[in-house]
C-alpha cells in the first residue's frame, strides 16, 4: 500500500519491478539512470532503485532463457512424436495397400482361370474386370531405346550458401542477389566474470 504522501515503499517499488515486463524494466532503468546523472542529492536512492530495477531484469532475463529451453525440449517432443506417428500412418497405408492390391490380383486371377465372370452383380454393387484403358509399359533394355522416347531430367537449385562466401568473401553479386544481414536471439549462460562484479556491487 502507498505511503501517506501516496509513495511506494522499497519492498512495494521492488514487487512492482517484478511484476514489469522486460521492456518496461529496461524504460525504467534507462530513466532511471538519466535522473542519477543529473541528481546528487538523491544518489543513493536512486542507486537503490537501481539495484532493485537490475535484481528485476536479471529474473526476467532468466525466465526468458528458461521459457526458450522449455520451448525448445517440447518443440524436439513433438518432433519425435510427429515421426512416430507419420512411421506408424506409413506402416498402416502401406498394409492397406497390400490388401487393396491383393483383393484385385485375387479377383484377375480367378477370372483369368475362368472361375468368375468379367462381369459380377451385387445387391447394390457390381465388380467388373476389363482391360485397363491405360497401357503398362516394361522397358527391357534402355540403350535400345530411340533419343524421341527420352527426356533429360534437369534441375537447377541455387546455392545460397556459395552466394554468401562469395560476398564474404568479396565478390560482387549484386546483379542477381541481395546479401543481408538479419538479426539473431541468442539465449546462453551469463558470462562469470559479469557476475561476480554484479555481487560486488549488492
Amino acid at each position: 500500500m502507498p505511503g501517506k504522501n501516496g509513495e511506494l515503499t522499497p519492498q512495494e517499488l521492488q514487487d512492482q519491478f517484478r511484476t514489469m515486463s522486460l521492456q518496461e524494466l529496461c524504460s525504467e532503468a534507462t530513466a532511471i539512470a538519466q535522473i542519477i546523472e543529473t541528481e546528487d542529492d538523491e544518489d543513493d536512492v536512486f542507486q537503490q532503485l537501481q539495484e532493485y530495477l537490475t535484481e528485476a531484469t536479471q529474473a526476467k532475463v532468466d525466465g526468458y532463457c528458461w521459457y526458450q529451453e522449455m520451448l525448445k525440449t517440447e518443440i524436439e517432443e513433438w518432433k519425435t512424436k510427429k515421426q512416430t506417428l507419420s512411421q506408424m500412418c506409413d506402416q498402416v497405408i502401406d498394409r492397406k495397400q497390400k490388401q487393396l492390391d491383393g483383393l484385385k490380383q485375387n479377383l484377375l486371377r480367378l477370372a483369368e482361370l475362368g472361375l468368375i465372370d468379367d462381369y459380377l452383380m451385387g445387391r447394390n454393387k457390381a465388380i467388373e474386370i476389363r482391360t485397363n484403358p491405360k497401357p503398362t509399359v516394361d522397358v527391357f533394355r534402355d540403350d535400345y531405346v530411340p533419343g524421341i522416347y527420352k527426356h533429360p531430367e534437369v534441375k537447377w537449385t541455387v546455392d545460397k550458401t556459395a552466394i554468401a562466401l562469395a560476398y564474404e568473401s568479396g565478390k560482387d553479386v549484386s546483379a542477381f542477389a541481395t546479401v543481408t544481414y538479419g538479426k539473431q536471439v541468442r539465449f546462453k549462460k551469463a558470462p562469470t566474470r559479469k557476475r561476480k562484479k554484479d555481487k560486488g556491487k549488492s
